[in-house]
C-alpha cells in the first residue's frame, strides 16, 4: 500500500510498525474485503491498516492517483472531443476510501489538460463545459496581463 488509508488510526509510520508488531506476537487476525481472515503475521506490513481496531488488508489498487488543484483524483481513459482549443480531456474520478482501500472509481468527472511552457494545467469538473470552464478561469489566472495587454492594446495606447 503506496498510500496511507486516511481511516487509519495512527498517526505516524513507527507507531504503525509497534501496533503491528505487538498483534503479530499476540496471533493476530487481518480481515480481507471478502470478510475472510488471515494471520497478521502473514501479511506484509505496508498492506495493511489498522481501522476500526482491526487490522484490514488493503485491496490491490491498480489505478494511478494523480493530484489536481488539491484534490487527489484517479484519471482514467482520453475522452476524444474535437472543439477549437489545445484541451485536453479524461475521464476521472474523486479519490475515494472504505476500510480496505481506494475505492474503485466510478468515473463520473472530467479533467482537462492543458501542457504549456510554464508548465501542465490541470481542471476538473462535471462535464467537458465545467471542465474547460475552470481551465479557462485558471489560466485566465495565469496570464491575466499578457491578455489584458493583448486584448486591450488600444486602450492602453491611448493613455
Amino acid at each position: 500500500m503506496i498510500n496511507k488509508n486516511p481511516l487509519a488510526q495512527y498517526t505516524t509510520a513507527t507507531e504503525k510498525h509497534n501496533l503491528y508488531t505487538q498483534s503479530c506476537a499476540t496471533n493476530t487476525v487481518a480481515y480481507k474485503s471478502d470478510e475472510s481472515r488471515i494471520p497478521l503475521r502473514d501479511v506484509p506490513e505496508h498492506n495493511v491498516e489498522f481501522i476500526g481496531g482491526l487490522w484490514r488488508v488493503q485491496d490491490d489498487f491498480k489505478y494511478k492517483i494523480t493530484k489536481i488543484r488539491d484534490r487527489q483524483m484517479i484519471l482514467g481513459q482520453r475522452i476524444q472531443h474535437a472543439e477549437k482549443t489545445f484541451f485536453e480531456y479524461y475521464q476521472a474520478a474523486l479519490l475515494a476510501y472504505n476500510c480496505y482501500g481506494p475505492l474503485a472509481p466510478r468515473f463520473d468527472m472530467v479533467v482537462a489538460k492543458y501542457k504549456t511552457d510554464r508548465g501542465t494545467y490541470w481542471s476538473y469538473g462535471h462535464t467537458i463545459a465545467e471542465a474547460r470552464a475552470f481551465m479557462g478561469i485558471r489560466l485566465y489566472d495565469e496570464y491575466k496581463d499578457l491578455i489584458h495587454s493583448i486584448a486591450c492594446k488600444k486602450q492602453l495606447q491611448k493613455n
